[in-house]
């Protein structure tokens, strides 16, 4: 801990209490208080920091933070407060706007409230034609920057409370700071209410917290000893069994132990020993406590607290004045002074309850006729007020709670419209299909239009959300309604919700595409278009490649006839679903690029998003490893503007991908497992199998599949029937990989018929390419023919096990077709030296190496070893151990070493690796300390061991299997 501090830790349990008694006491925080003055100097000095201090209600968290904003008060550094609220009213970013505000108020710099209005840039100026995702991304990084610019040169103390509650919007912009806070004078600290080691906190806190670069303090009950501390700061005499006795009552929790206390002080009872048997009021969720503690106070303000109760844990005086009346003023104070309510000198608009339990309790006490006039009171002052652009949500949750009578229940479903109109523009998902929801739930059966509006809002709430299985079923209820009333928008709406999926999905978007076709009959249109567009791409995802083929030309032709720019995009996806075959990558490539210039001239991100997932694997197929490279970065900044969980999990598995490619093994299994977090997340079976099938292909790279078989074929269970060839292609290897030829001939052989009438879906060539190497290594001459024929017009292009030319060389060579088979493997070899892959080039040379042994003459041997060698040496520096051991093995047969390293002791592995430095018997002997003579038996018994009949040699094989001094 950081010494010299302006705190010393002993002070702290001498923290100051208010004069008047019974106010909040610091105590048994020593060491939490300490950490955070060490973070916020830390901070002061350059080295920003994210911390979040966890616990469950009443625990202390908001206590420390004052705490700390003294301390970087004395030190010169400003502070800034913001407060997410449990509220559903509460816009996007609430918690960084009060941020804002504040500093606003406060003359710091550099900060407007601009700065998060999606509407305007940072200079106030209206963004025109901007996409929402676009402008969360600019005013995310416009305000993380500002954040860091407003810190120099004295440092800013950032304070988010209740994170709990905040919005995915505040809680990203939280996370993108975390990133970016390098070199920033910015402490953030946030306080988070965990009661239940974060089983109930949104995916993303959660994410934060576990970040390494976040510092999480998570604060425990005070004890025995914290409790007598407490009650000797309290000016209050106390007999000294009462910190044991209110222990065993309330446990340690600061809240409970403050609230027993004032009571019992009331009563008069801590002067006197604490009886066991004494009956005593527990807090239990401070119901009765509020009741004791409200029984002295004035009518109005009891009426107050009320109204105080009904509008939230943040309460705008000017609201509140329009709800209560014009006595607000003299029953704020008297809740003031009882410590019920408190302001914020910084904010006087505002007051909140001292504590979020004592307005739970407050609230709990209202009658059901209390709480909704109260809500009805409060939603016509808001209303009367004039429209609240920044804060719609919270009228709709006052109108929801008070709607009673066809009138309200009207007007509560103009307000969900209005509030989730304004959450979806701020990206608020999940907000916006909570709001259509409580719309539907009060609408009822009335005015089936508008609930089929809701129900598109509410379905394309949850596929940007990731709630594909909830979206889907919204939009077959609004493909029902479309139906009874003749609507074919409805319906063509509802087919296009639901892009990006397939698998398990396709089936129910079939259906909507079906449904919608039928009512658009003959229409010439942009929309039917997409509707046409659609079904092709889930009819070619199903393997109906003539149904597929055929839907989409009708689709790009009815998109150019319209010209209509969205409809060309969804053509143009289509078409890139259909062709599916290696030896249509230039157009699927050039395909892409189409898709790219015409989502940036019609402002869809979504459009540029979908071009570059085709470009990409594209790109690997052709070998163009650096142009796939620019379009990863590319298709991260869309990702990122776009937030959505099908384009994250997309950036993710190209991103292993490459990582595999490039032979980084542990970036490669990083990102995969982050794309199967996204995958569970979304719920999407197929998804969740291209995960499995990849770790089958990583581990075929670097080992251990054998204890991955039962996981990998669990997660190969879920695809759907057109995937089963490669679903039982992908089992074959694993088991070969696995060692158990047995089981993979067992499974082989229900695929070896069908080979070569496997539908041709975009996995065909990883089918087609492991079909060929199974069949290699289990010596099934017949599947080798077809194999060949099968795979021969795509000699050129690549897959993720290496290219094709590499798959048609074994297969030649398992045909003793061996000049044809060297044609093959040389180029395989040269492809990859182009492409740049370390990993597949280790692997092609290695199979040359192979093919080049089993044919007849010394200039095929010397080839092999130089290709062997390459291949041992790549193999081991990247961890690639099925390689490794493969390739040295051959090495070792083809230069006639008898045995392996592991045949030696350690001591002439020792000897073998100072030979291959080039050092005589006698440095040798210097270096080990032992006799010349014993140096010359140890290299007499590994010449012996190896087969070899010199030094030169011995140089040679100890160079080739990494032999050094001291390897052991």
């Amino acid at each position: 801990m950081r010494r010299g501090a302006a705190w010393r830790s002993a002070d702290v349990a001498d923290a100051v209490c208010d004069n008047a008694g019974m106010e909040r006491c610091v105590v048994g925080r020593a060491r939490e208080l300490e950490a955070l003055q060490d973070l916020c100097a830390a901070a002061i000095g350059g080295a920003g920091t994210v911390a979040l201090l966890l616990g469950e209600a009443g625990i202390g968290k908001s206590a420390l933070v004052e705490e700390l904003a003294g301390y970087a008060a004395k030190q010169g550094v400003p502070v800034a407060v913001g407060r997410a609220v449990a509220d559903e009213g509460a816009p996007a970013f609430w918690p960084w706007l009060r941020v804002l505000d504040q500093a606003r108020r406060d003359g710091l710099p550099g900060l407007p409230a601009s700065l998060l209005d999606l509407r305007r840039t940072t200079d106030g100026e209206p963004v025109v034609a901007e996409p929402t995702a676009v402008a969360r991304f600019r005013a995310v990084a416009a305000t993380v920057g500002a954040l860091a610019s407003a810190a120099e040169p004295a440092g800013l103390v950032v304070v988010l409370e209740n994170l709990q509650w905040a919005d995915e919007s505040s809680l990203r912009l939280l996370r993108h700071l975390c990133d970016e806070k390098n070199g920033a004078r910015l402490l953030v600290l946030g306080t988070v209410r965990d009661p239940d080691g974060g089983r109930h906190l949104p995916q993303t806190l959660m994410e934060i917290a576990g970040l390494p670069t976040v510092h999480s303090l998570r604060l425990g009950p005070l004890g025995i000893p914290d409790i007598a501390t407490y009650l000797r700061r309290s000016q209050e005499p106390f007999d000294s069994s009462w910190p044991r006795r209110i222990h065993r009552l309330v446990g340690g929790n600061p809240l409970f132990v403050r609230e027993l206390t004032r009571l019992l002080a009331r009563q008069g009872r801590l002067a006197r020993p604490a009886g066991e048997t004494d009956r005593i009021e527990l807090p239990v969720e401070l119901h009765r406590l509020m009741a004791m503690r409200t029984a002295h106070l004035g009518a109005d303000c009891c009426t107050l607290l009320d109204a105080c109760a009904a509008i939230g844990e943040e309460i705008d005086v000017e609201l509140l004045r329009a709800a209560f009346g014009a006595q607000v003023e003299s029953a704020v104070a008297e809740a003031i002074a009882s410590g019920l309510l408190i302001d914020d000198p910084h904010a006087p608009s505002t007051i909140r309850f001292a504590h979020e339990l004592i307005r739970q309790a407050r609230y709990a006490q209202l009658s059901r006729t209390e709480r909704i006039g109260w809500h009805q009171r409060i939603a016509d002052a808001l209303a009367a007020a004039g429209p609240n652009e920044d804060r719609p949500g919270e009228l709709a949750r006052h109108r929801v709670r008070a709607a009673v009578d066809a009138p309200s229940r009207r007007a509560a479903v103009r307000a969900c419209r209005d509030a989730g109109d304004a959450a979806a523009r701020r990206l608020d998902f999940a907000a916006t299909e909570r709001w259509c929801r409580h719309a539907l739930d009060l609408l009822g059966g009335e005015d089936p239009p508008l609930r089929a509006r809701l129900l598109l809002a509410a379905a394309q709430a949850c596929y940007l959300d990731g709630q594909v299985t909830t979206a889907l079923d919204d939009c077959a209820q609004v493909a029902d309604i479309a139906e009874r009333l003749g609507l074919a928008d409805l319906a063509a709406e509802a087919a296009l919700v639901v892009r990006g999926f397939a698998g398990l999905a396709g089936p129910a978007i079939t259906a909507l595409c079906e449904r919608a076709r039928a009512l658009l009959g003959e229409e010439n249109s942009p929309r039917h278009a997409a509707v046409l567009a659609q079904h092709a791409t889930i009819l070619a995802e199903s393997a109906r490649t003539d149904e597929a083929e055929a839907v989409s030309r009708q689709a790009m032709a009815m998109a150019e006839d319209n010209g209509d720019h969205a409809a060309l995009i969804h053509a143009l996806n289509a078409r890139l679903q259909v062709i599916a075959s290696p030896d249509q990558a230039g157009e699927r490539l050039a395909l892409g690029s189409r898709m790219q210039q015409l989502a940036g001239r019609c402002g869809r991100p979504d459009g540029a998003l979908w071009g570059l997932v085709w470009r990409i694997p594209t790109q690997f197929q052709l070998g163009a490893l650096e142009g796939a490279d620019g379009d990863i970065a590319e298709l991260a900044e869309v990702v990122d503007r776009l937030g959505t969980p099908v384009g994250r999990w997309h950036l993710l598995r190209l991103r292993a991908t490459r990582a595999l490619l490039a032979g980084d093994f542990t970036q490669a299994r990083s990102d995969a497992m982050a794309a199967r977090q996204v995958a569970d997340a979304i719920q999407d079976p197929t998804a969740i199998a291209m995960h499995s099938a990849f770790m089958a292909g990583l581990l075929h790279f670097t080992g251990g599949i054998a204890e991955y078989i039962d996981e990998l074929e669990a997660g190969l269970a879920t695809l759907p029937a057109q995937y089963s060839a490669v679903k039982t292609a992908v089992m074959s290897m694993a088991y070969l990989d696995a060692g158990d030829h047995d089981q993979a001939r067992i499974c082989f052989s229900r695929l070896r018929s069908r080979i070569a009438d496997a539908p041709r879906i975009h996995s065909w060539d990883h089918m087609a390419v492991l079909s060929a190497e199974v069949a290699v290594a289990l010596a099934d001459t017949d599947t080798t023919g077809t194999c060949y024929h099968l795979l021969e017009p795509y000699a050129g292009y690549h897959t993720l096990y290496g290219s094709f030319d590499r798959a048609l060389g074994l297969l030649a060579s398992a045909r003793g077709e061996h000049d044809l088979a060297d044609r093959h493997l040389t180029a395989a070899v040269a492809m990859e030296e182009r492409t740049g892959a370390p990993t597949t080039l280790a692997f092609a040379q290695l199979s040359h190496a192979q093919a080049l042994a089993a044919r007849a003459g010394q200039g095929n041997r010397a080839r092999a070893l130089a290709l062997a060698g390459n291949a041992a040496r790549t193999a081991r520096r990247l961890g690639m151990a099925p390689i490794a051991a493969t390739a040295s093995t051959l090495v070792d047969e083809l230069t006639g070493v008898r045995a392996g390293v592991a045949a030696l002791t350690a001591r002439e592995r020792e000897v073998a690796g100072f030979v291959a430095q080039g050092l005589v018997n006698k440095a040798i002997a210097e270096h080990l300390v032992v006799s010349e003579r014993t140096v010359e038996t140890h290299v007499r018994n590994l010449l012996a061991k190896l087969g070899l009949t010199n030094r030169t040699q011995v140089a040679a094989w100890a160079a080739r299997a990494g032999l050094h001094p001291h390897s052991h």
